[in-house]
């Protein structure tokens, strides 16, 4: 992993990727969305081939609730377009990996592994599985990555929602979050050090990756308080309490059966992650 191209370069992954590259001497190329647009094949098909990229890491996409608002967007953007990046990355000879989704199964809960039938209840969903699909008969060498529920990057980046669970908190009697819905938090930077594992050893296929453990939203707040060591209750309350354009899977944790089976060890607690996590961003700005 000499060159690396990540697309939507500005996000909270993207962000740790390109550090945590860089500091192993690799040369990073990461474009904000604005700067590389997926659906421009020709700035696309530059991008990785006069760059003589390696690797591309393929971070961009159409988020959740959009895709219910426009599903002909979501399918170019997520589906259409991951399919002709691993066609260019085919013809270059660069490896692609594509960052997918954890929102693949269906309401029962328990951990769903890479072996397990999707359940596509999302515009969102069902764009990003098709996604995978076009990488998949397009290029035999890929690395498809399952994340969980992702958490990081700075206080600047508009999804950190640990941050903004933070903010709520410093000013709420109480706060409610939905006790049925449930996932696997997982810590941008520990995502983004598998991936490096796992694209660095070649091994090739489709990968759950998440910090051990499940989650509530409720618990995932209440791990987030108790890393900023407050006080504020949190209170149980149904998910139909903060209603959604797309009907999201009651369940969305993991089981990262494919990290075992290649003798990688189980991530950290998702607990452990968030700690961490809170701790280091003290550091920053204290």
């Amino acid at each position: 992993m000499k060159k690396i191209l990540i697309t939507g370069g500005h996000g909270m992954l993207a962000s740790d990727l390109a550090s945590q590259l860089r500091e192993m001497g690799s040369e990073v190329l990461a474009p904000s969305r604005q700067e590389l647009n997926v659906l421009d094949l020709p700035a696309l098909r530059s991008a990785v081939q006069d760059s003589g990229c390696d690797t591309v890491i393929h971070t961009a996409a159409m988020h959740v609730d959009p895709c219910e608002d426009s599903p002909r967007d979501a399918f170019r953007v997520n589906a259409w377009a991951t399919r002709q990046l691993a066609a260019i990355c085919e013809q270059s000879g660069a490896t692609l990996v594509y960052i997918s989704t954890c929102g693949l199964f269906g309401d029962r809960v328990k951990p769903y592994s890479e072996y397990d039938d999707v359940v596509l209840k999302t515009v969102y969903a069902r764009s990003k599985y098709f996604g995978e699909e076009g990488v998949r008969e397009v290029m035999p060498n890929h690395l498809i990555i399952r994340p969980g529920w992702l958490f990081g990057g700075s206080p600047d980046h508009g999804k950190n929602f640990v941050f903004r669970r933070y903010e709520e908190a410093r000013s709420a009697a109480v706060m409610q979050s939905a006790c049925d819905k449930f996932g696997s938090p997982t810590l941008t930077s520990d995502l983004a050090s598998r991936v490096v594992e796992l694209a660095s050893q070649q091994i090739y296929g489709t990968y759950h990756v998440a910090n051990s453990g499940r989650a509530s939203r409720a618990d995932y707040v209440r791990g987030i308080l108790r890393a900023f060591r407050m006080d504020t209750p949190v209170e149980d309350v149904d998910s139909s309490a903060f209603p959604r354009k797309a009907d999201v899977p009651d369940c969305e944790v993991l089981a990262c059966l494919n990290s075992a089976y290649s003798g990688l060890d189980d991530l950290p607690p998702w607990q452990e992650a968030i700690e961490r996590y809170v701790a280091g961003m003290k550091a920053r700005f204290s």
